[in-house]
């Protein structure tokens, strides 16, 4: 072969070892040849060429790789026979014939035709292993980059700085799955990332209970505006764009993949991140897993990470399947002391108020929505840290329960309409949180997912709102209303003798939900503020436009002070509902379809 190529370190890789590649296109074929330190014959072996036609490391066949095409192959010697080969080229089966080998080197021969009629100047890779379906650890050549075909230089797709951190933690905070330090490294256009553990892991458990399980969670930008979660810590201070999962043990088998938005789902084009699993390891893409006594390693192309930098924040979590049960884990760094900075070693702390947060109360038992859970707010919390508004929301009780709907409402114009451009309605569904923002997204309006935005702890929610989704500086009308849950849900503890009111029909028994107030006055919400709005200013000054009506003879915690006994007169009633003020306590009309609208529209997309 004419072609210059390279030499990769022998002994490197146990078996099949990389010491040669080179390539070259000529007479309407791409030509690959790889040496290798023993002999194949009458042996197996197994690998990929990776082929980036159009030498953007940001297209490709298999997402992360850079490659276009894939070719994939297996060689099974057989005693007295002719080994049995099989190749593929992104999947599609290919002529065997594509392939030979001689003595300790590998030929393959690919018409250009079958890589669309390419020129033949691309870039490739190679990796070689012994598995049959896909290896997590391969040799690799060139260890780092690609191969031109035309020049036959090495180059580094994505380009990045040397970059290093480690941190250590403290060892006996866990007991099966107890991390005590993280190194990463950024180098060559890659990441790599070693967790160490206090015990060997290598060879997974003896039983079920014991096979450990893994979540590296990764801000690859650095940028809370993006991202499909958080680290759940309070505030949400990191949008995780990549997860790596990971498992070890006898049960649940050693294996890695790659979780992150799936930028082709239509729900995703829509406004809303749907996430896919990629998969790590040959013949798939070019990211390694390994797991050696008490080290687990990855190294992930920087390409699969978006093309990063390798200035990340990163934390890491793992657990066996015992602790899992139990709701125990390992976490590194410590929960709530933020992430690990691969850009400089250091821990990047999470999100803290860059102005004195001022803080709104409400009373405690003036909900109207007999006993569920996240229907009665206590107070909310408005600040900055920088350009992000962070809202802590407190409840009097709060669970991961079916039924809790809460709208917060922005107005950003502050004009006289008092009508908000932004709503974000946030719920808890079957035990998951999940919220949208509803407002002008790319200039119509639309929704865009928050789910990254909030996190929930104890009987709060916290909210970390970056200003450029509310496309204001700071200074806006805001008010929170909770429990707008979706139409003709039955309200659990009604009493029977209870009237309820549809339109103009009366109803007794088991109430139904409704958004305007009953013929009590009653609804299925509270407010806060009572009336008005919250103002704040980016300087942090806030205030309310109108004083909570709160009758400080009043016990809040008695319901008997706030809703009719059963069988008492309704006509009184009646009459002590017309002289409430009308503000207090339902919402208007159009902005109560609107937020029910929204929340039915999410626990709808949930369930899809």
């Amino acid at each position: 072969m004419q072609a210059a190529g390279v030499t990769d370190p022998t002994g490197d890789f146990d078996y099949p070892d990389i010491t040669g590649l080179a390539s070259e296109s000529r007479n309407g074929y791409l030509y690959v040849e790889i040496d290798f330190a023993e002999s194949l014959e009458g042996e197996d072996c197994a690998g990929a060429v990776f082929i980036d036609t159009d030498r953007d490391p940001k297209t490709g066949y298999n997402e992360g790789s850079g490659a276009d095409y894939v070719y994939a192959f297996n060689v099974m010697s057989i005693i007295y026979s002719d080994p049995i080969v099989t190749a593929t080229l992104n999947d599609d089966p290919v002529s065997e014939d594509t392939l030979f080998i001689s003595g300790n080197q590998l030929y393959i021969e690919i018409p250009l035709r079958m890589l669309g009629n390419d020129d033949g100047d691309m870039d490739i890779f190679v990796a070689s292993h012994m598995e049959l379906v896909k290896a997590l650890f391969f040799d690799r050549a060139p260890d780092y980059g690609v191969l031109n075909t035309e020049t036959g230089k090495v180059s580094i797709p994505v380009k990045s700085g040397d970059l290093e951190g480690s941190f250590q933690d403290r060892s006996g905070d866990s007991e099966g799955s107890d991390i005590t330090g993280i190194d990463t490294w950024v180098h060559d256009g890659v990441f790599e990332l070693l967790l160490t553990y206090k015990n060997n892991v290598n060879s997974g458990g003896n039983f079920y209970g014991e096979d450990l399980n893994g979540w590296v969670f990764i801000d690859s930008d650095q940028n809370i505006a993006t991202g499909f979660t958080n680290t759940e810590q309070a505030p949400p201070s990191f949008g995780v764009d990549y997860r790596l999962d990971y498992t070890i043990g006898s049960m649940l088998g050693t294996d890695a993949s790659l979780v992150t938005e799936n930028k082709d789902s239509e729900l995703t084009k829509m406004g809303y991140t749907q996430t896919g699993g990629i998969p790590l390891g040959v013949p798939y893409n070019d990211a390694m897993f390994a797991v050696s006594k008490n080290q687990v390693f990855f190294r992930i192309p920087l390409e699969m990470l978006g093309s990063d930098d390798g200035k990340m924040s990163l934390v890491a979590d793992s657990f066996t399947v015992d602790e899992a049960l139990s709701g125990k884990m390992d976490r590194v760094p410590d929960f709530g002391e933020g992430a690990l900075d691969t850009g400089t070693g250091r821990l990047n702390p999470l999100f803290a108020y860059t102005e004195n947060p001022s803080e709104l109360r409400d009373s405690s038992g003036d909900s109207t929505g007999f006993g569920y859970d996240g229907d009665d707010l206590t107070s909310v919390e408005i600040g900055y840290s920088g350009n992000i508004m962070l809202l802590t929301i407190t409840y009097k009780e709060l669970e991961l329960d079916d039924g809790a709907i809460t709208t917060v409402f922005f107005d950003t114009a502050r004009d006289a309409s008092n009508l908000p451009e932004y709503m974000l309605v946030y719920s808890l569904y079957n035990g998951k949180l999940d919220a949208d923002i509803f407002g002008d997204v790319d200039g119509k309006y639309g929704v865009r997912e928050a789910g990254h935005l909030i996190s929930m702890k104890g009987n709060r929610m916290y909210l970390s709102i970056p200003l450029e989704f509310l496309k204001d500086e700071g200074n806006m009308d805001i008010y929170v209303e909770t429990a707008l849950v979706p139409s003709k849900s039955e309200i659990p503890l009604t009493e029977m003798g209870r009237e309820w009111m549809a339109g103009e029909e009366t109803k007794t028994g088991t109430g139904e939900i409704h958004i305007n107030p009953d013929k009590f006055g009653r609804t299925i919400y509270d407010r806060a503020p009572d009336t008005g709005f919250i103002s704040i200013s980016k300087q942090g000054t806030v205030q309310t436009t109108r004083n909570q009506q709160v009758n400080p003879e009043a016990n809040p915690e008695d319901p008997a002070q706030q809703f009719p006994a059963a069988g008492q007169d309704a006509v009184g009633l009646e009459g002590e509902a017309e002289g409430q003020n009308p503000e207090s306590p339902g919402p208007g009309t159009l902005l109560s379809v609107l937020a029910l609208f929204a929340g039915v529209f999410a626990l709808n997309r949930k369930d899809a």
